[in-house]
């Protein structure tokens, strides 16, 4: 599709066509994607693993097809230690996080943050019954200005096949998919959400 746009020239009306063919196959490749991780058993191939370069390069595909009225921004904390992790999984569940924030603001100003910051151990649990890590660990959250859940649809949040979504538009996989890398990586995925007050997502990795 990028070679075909290529050759008709900006100004050509295929452009409008060939747009649509993009999004249609990136929406596959994203559904298959889910699926996969969503039904894969085997354990990741973790390595020491710096969270920054994950998020840089999820950044640079986000903002390729990234909504004129979203705004993107990144805070990314110095000397993050390293985490053991898949790489591939972790794009995945970042990538899975960010695009529900973009869908959930809709055709509303708003904006979409990644951070990364680590943290000492903590005792106490994480909301959504969630457990906290007892080990030093490195938080990467996903906060953004959306209209938020109300408390029913919270507790349902990670349910497999799970949406609020029309049909055809979610698979009610993503935020499985997203627990699912969690729970592989020993680690665990904080939620924080109120109607009328975005939410926000946290991934806690524990150190290598």
């Amino acid at each position: 599709t990028a070679l075909a746009q290529q050759d008709v020239g900006p100004a050509s009306p295929a452009q409008v066509s060939l747009s649509e063919i993009d999004k249609a196959g990136r929406r596959a490749r994203d559904l298959v994607r889910q699926i996969l991780a969503f039904s894969r058993n085997e354990s990741p191939a973790r390595v020491p693993l710096q969270l920054a370069e994950v998020v840089r390069e999820t950044v640079r595909l986000l903002k390729v097809t990234l909504p004129p009225n979203v705004e993107m921004q990144v805070s990314l904390a110095p000397n993050t230690p390293a985490v053991l992790a898949d790489a591939t999984q972790v794009e995945q569940a970042l990538l899975n996080l960010c695009t529900n924030a973009i869908q959930a603001l809709g055709q509303q100003r708003g904006w979409v943050s990644i951070e990364l910051s680590h943290q000492d151990p903590v005792d106490s649990a994480a909301p959504n019954g969630a457990p906290g890590l007892s080990v030093p660990h490195a938080r990467l959250a996903v906060h953004d200005t959306g209209p938020g859940m109300d408390p029913l649809t919270l507790e349902r949040v990670f349910e497999p096949f799970f949406t609020t979504k029309p049909v055809g538009q979610g698979t009610g996989l993503g935020l499985a998919v997203v627990h699912g890398i969690m729970r592989t990586h020993e680690g665990s995925v904080e939620v924080r959400s109120e109607s009328g007050a975005g939410s926000s997502f946290t991934l806690c990795f524990p150190l290598a």
